[in-house]
C-alpha cells in the first residue's frame, strides 16, 4: 500500500485473507490494455501498460524472483474511489494472493514491488513497505530522503519501541522509517541478502529467527546499529 491519508494508521492490506471479494468485473471498469503479465482496467483515466510491464521485469531481476501468474491492475481517479472498493483510503493497494493492484496512478512502481515481494515471502508489513519504498520510491517519501525523516522521528525515542508501534503510526512516519531501515540493510548486505531474508519468512512470526540466520546479527542489534548511524 502507498500514501494513505496522512493521519490514518497504517492499514494491513498487502496479504490479508479478509480482503473484499474483488474480480475483473468491477462495476464501471473496462479492459484498457493487456501485456504478457498484466490486464489493465479503468473507468476512464489512462494506464501506462508497457512501463508497468518493463518495471515488473526490473523488479524480478533486482530481487532474483519471478512473478508467478497474471496480474489485474485497476486504475481509479481518487483515493476515495479506491476506498469504496477496497475499504482502504489510499493511492495504492495490492492484494498479492489475488495478484491485484488498485491504484490512482497509471503506473505505480511501489505497488508493483509489492506484487513480486508478496510472493517472495512474508517478514511482516514493515519490511514489505520498506522494500517498496526503497525500490518503488527511490528511498524518498514526500520528496524527502527517508533517512532524514527517520532521524527526526527517532530523536529521543528508542528505535525498537518506535518500530514496535509501526502498524499504528501515521503513514508519513511509518513508510519513511520502514524505507530507511530496509535501505540500511540493502547498503550493508546487498539486495540479494534482503531477498533471501524475505524467502526465509513464510509468516511474520518467523522474522527474528530468519533475520539472524540471514544477516548474522539479531534484529534488535541491527535496529540499534541502524538508528545509531542515522
Amino acid at each position: 500500500m502507498s500514501k494513505l491519508a496522512r493521519l490514518a494508521p497504517l492499514a494491513l492490506i498487502l496479504t490479508t485473507n479478509a480482503a473484499p471479494a474483488l474480480a475483473a468485473g468491477l462495476p464501471g471498469f473496462t479492459l484498457a490494455a493487456q501485456t504478457p503479465r498484466f490486464s489493465f482496467y479503468t473507468r476512464g483515466p489512462k494506464v501506462d501498460a508497457e512501463k508497468s510491464e518493463r518495471y515488473l521485469a526490473k523488479v524480478e531481476q533486482t530481487l532474483g524472483a519471478r512473478f508467478d501468474g497474471h496480474a489485474e491492475y485497476f486504475r481509479y481517479e481518487t483515493a476515495g474511489d479506491v476506498a469504496v472498493v477496497t475499504g482502504a483510503y489510499a493511492e495504492g493497494v495490492t492484494y498479492t494472493s489475488r495478484r491485484q493492484i488498485h491504484s490512482t496512478h497509471g503506473f505505480h512502481a511501489h505497488e508493483i514491488v509489492h506484487l513480486v515481494a508478496g510472493q517472495l515471502g512474508n517478514p511482516g508489513v514493515l519490511f514489505h513497505e520498506g522494500l517498496a519504498v526503497v525500490m518503488g520510491n527511490d528511498s524518498k517519501w514526500g520528496g524527502k530522503d527517508v533517512d532524514k525523516i527517520a532521524k527526526r522521528a527517532l530523536q529521543g525515542r528508542p528505535a525498537m519501541d518506535v518500530l514496535a508501534q509501526f502498524e499504528t503510526l501515521p503513514s508519513d512516519l511509518a513508510y519513511p522509517l520502514a524505507g530507511s531501515l530496509v535501505r540500511g540493510l540493502v547498503e550493508k548486505h546487498g539486495m540479494p541478502k534482503v531477498a533471501d531474508f524475505f524467502r526465509a519468512c513464510a509468516k511474520p512470526s518467523e522474522r527474528d529467527a530468519a533475520f539472524e540466520r540471514t544477516f548474522g546479527v539479531s534484529y534488535t542489534q541491527a535496529v540499534g546499529e541502524w538508528a545509531a548511524a542515522l
